[in-house]
């Protein structure tokens, strides 16, 4: 970079003295100071203060003309660069907070789908418990269920089958019994097993023994049957 005197800072960026003075006290501009105590300034710092440099006038030196031109290329070219330089920079740090971004992502989205999951296995846990202890439970079961697995007062547990009748009987008794029947041919059916057990326990029928001492006994297929027995 080429360092200019303040008359030649002036005449570069057409301002007086004096502004690059009071722009130097004010802070704008940076100075340097040569070993000879000679306040010299970058042209860098000239044109980041000034944006242009004005270098064509009659009177200056061509030396000094091409240095000058060359040190202003120089800066750009630096300025180049390092613009660059901070846009790869940047590209790189924003490459590598997508990445983070989508691994985060992608991270998270896997602890949603393993929490659905367990939840889903949970629910169907608590569905089969609660189908287990219906089956188990009798509590559990429907009215008319409970109802019908409920033994009836007339079913096996509790049924009492009506009173044998006994293999020996009396005879008076059966003499008695058999003097309700009227005489028959032996031709005429015999009764049936439901006359039977209603002779022997229909209300009715209580009063035979009464009624046996007022009529008397006919002779038929029953008689001759008691005294075969």
């Amino acid at each position: 970079m080429a360092l200019v005197s303040i008359s030649e800072a002036a005449k570069l960026v057409r301002r007086n003295r004096s502004t690059i003075y009071r722009d130097i006290e004010r802070g704008r501009l940076s100075k340097t100071v040569s070993p000879e105590g000679e306040t010299q300034i970058e042209t860098s710092e000239l044109l980041r203060a000034y944006g242009r440099l004005h270098g064509e006038d009659d009177g200056m030196d061509p030396v000094a003309r091409d240095r000058m031109r060359i040190a202003i290329l120089e800066e750009r070219t630096k300025a180049l660069e390092r613009a660059l330089a901070l846009e790869a920079e940047l590209r790189k740090v924003k490459d590598q907070v997508t990445t983070e971004l989508r691994a985060r992502l992608a991270d998270k989205e896997n602890v949603i789908k393993v929490l659905e999951s367990k939840v889903l296995f949970l629910e169907y846990d608590k569905q089969v418990e609660a189908s287990e202890h219906g089956h188990d439970d009798p509590t559990t079961l429907k009215p008319d269920a409970a109802m019908q697995d409920q033994p009836l007062p007339g079913q096996a547990g509790n049924e009492q089958g009506p009173p044998r009748h006994e293999e020996h009987a009396d005879p008076s008794r059966q003499a008695a019994s058999a003097a309700d029947y009227p005489a028959t041919s032996p031709a005429s059916n015999p009764p049936s097993d439901a006359d039977r057990s209603g002779a022997t326990h229909g209300p009715q029928m209580q009063a035979a023994p009464s009624q046996a001492e007022h009529v008397m006994p006919r002779k038929g297929w029953w008689a001759r049957f008691l005294k075969k027995r």
